[in-house]
């Protein structure tokens, strides 16, 4: 009887211990991810708005309408992005001296840039599929002199993000397309997204 109370007493260490194997090994979780590197696949035009005067009026134009302004559009300035999530920054990888690089702020998948002391919206991360989408935005605006004293305004940039209506009319030179009265006055906007896939 006594050799038998032994016997338990020293099985039991070893129960307990195979069962803590068990569950130390279960809870190893393999590493995530902290650096991924995209290359350019294609791109999408997601819309082109047009607006002329001297009426105003709206149009509605092709893809192949949007080269006569932004010739360089099927194309990004960048073949390669690097996103480093332990770093919180976003490298823009052209291949020359122009690489730049941006402290981000990730909120579920939008991928946010400071740029100019602000959050400027740059892109959709899918961490599911390894890819990247990068949100660039086309805005021309030209408007006509009005008078012999008053002269030609044309503004043409490439941004960051999307472009809507409200980002032209009133925060520019004109407040609506009704003030477009002027032939020659112009303006075109197009959002287009870049498509990379993790290498």
């Amino acid at each position: 009887m006594k050799y038998f109370s032994l016997l338990i007493l020293a099985t039991l260490p070893m129960i307990s211990c195979s069962g803590n194997d068990d569950a130390v090994a279960e809870n190893i979780l393999p590493a995530e991810k902290q650096v991924y590197t995209f290359e350019y696949k294609n791109y999408t035009v997601q819309g082109i708005s047009a607006y002329k005067g001297p009426s105003g009026q709206k149009t509605a134009p092709s893809e192949s309408y949007l080269s006569t302004y932004w010739s360089t559009y099927q194309e990004p300035a960048w073949k390669k992005i690097s996103l480093d999530l332990k770093n919180n920054s976003l490298q823009l990888i052209s291949g020359t001296s122009s690489d730049i690089t941006y402290a981000v702020k990730i909120e579920k998948d939008s991928v946010f840039i400071s740029e100019n002391n602000e959050q400027t919206f740059a892109g959709i991360f899918n961490r599911n599929e390894s890819s990247f989408t990068l949100k660039r935005s086309f805005r021309y605006v030209k408007k006509m002199p009005r008078d012999s004293n008053s002269a030609l305004t044309i503004s043409q940039k490439a941004v960051f993000g999307m472009t809507a209506y409200q980002d032209i009319f009133g925060n520019n030179v004109f407040s609506s397309p009704s003030e477009m009265t002027v032939n020659g006055d112009d303006i075109l906007w197009s959002n287009i997204d870049y498509h990379y896939k993790n290498l």
